[in-house]
């Protein structure tokens, strides 16, 4: 089980870095092409940043326990909650951006498939497909609960468990600490690969060799 988790955790770094390197080789062509062009790009960055923020926040609750076990000051009633409070938050941060931005990226692959009708841009669209409705229902049921805990323990109700064991004032603290991390080792990863991409890859001599150059001004 834990090793399926990894390769699921492999699995997403992958696709992520993939996102972010076809997004960042026409990073610069779409600033100055604009448009729906654009707005696609920067979906595709945002799912990207997304992506490696959920891989990093997942690895961070997997290593935090340990750390905050060695302390000696955190008991295991005071960990499960912060590793349920730093989920929820990391939840609501990946999710919705992705469900969003994944809107975007699923019409425009329909559309590509209704154009092009090739198995290539007809099996990305059955596959945008299948990920745009799975994830838009998995935030639909769990969206709603992971809030209604979050505002539970930044609100210090007197009924949620935080509120009544030693250290539980730490336990909001570390938590956003972790998402905080999760979050700028996502950006920072997302942007340099993209970075990288934009200046190793020139979109418009592409396009212009396949004929099938667009600017819109």
């Amino acid at each position: 089980m834990f090793f399926l988790y990894i390769l699921l955790l492999g699995l997403n770094f992958f696709i992520s870095w993939s996102n972010a390197s076809c997004v960042g080789r026409y990073w610069s062509e779409s600033k100055e092409v604009g448009g729906s062009f654009r707005r696609y790009i920067v979906c595709g960055y945002i799912m990207a940043v997304a992506g490696f923020t959920m891989v990093y926040g997942c690895i961070l609750l997997l290593i935090a326990p340990y750390i905050m076990q060695a302390t000696g000051k955190f008991d295991a009633e005071v960990i499960a909650d912060f590793e349920s409070l730093a989920g929820d938050i990391l939840y609501l941060l990946v999710a919705v951006p992705i469900v969003l931005s994944g809107i975007r990226i699923w019409l425009a692959s329909l559309k590509a498939a209704f154009e092009k009708k090739t198995f290539s841009y007809i099996a990305t669209a059955g596959w945008n497909s299948y990920a745009q409705i799975h994830n838009t229902i998995s935030l639909a049921r769990n969206a709603p609960s992971a809030f209604g805990r979050i505002v539970e323990a930044f609100s210090g109700d007197k009924k949620s468990r935080r509120s009544s064991k030693k250290g539980s004032e730490y336990i909001i603290l570390l938590a956003v600490l972790v998402v905080i991390l999760a979050i700028v080792g996502g950006y920072l990863t997302a942007d340099a690969i993209m970075r990288k991409a934009d200046q190793e890859y020139d979109g418009f001599e592409v396009a212009y060799q396949n004929r099938n150059v667009k600017r819109i001004y």
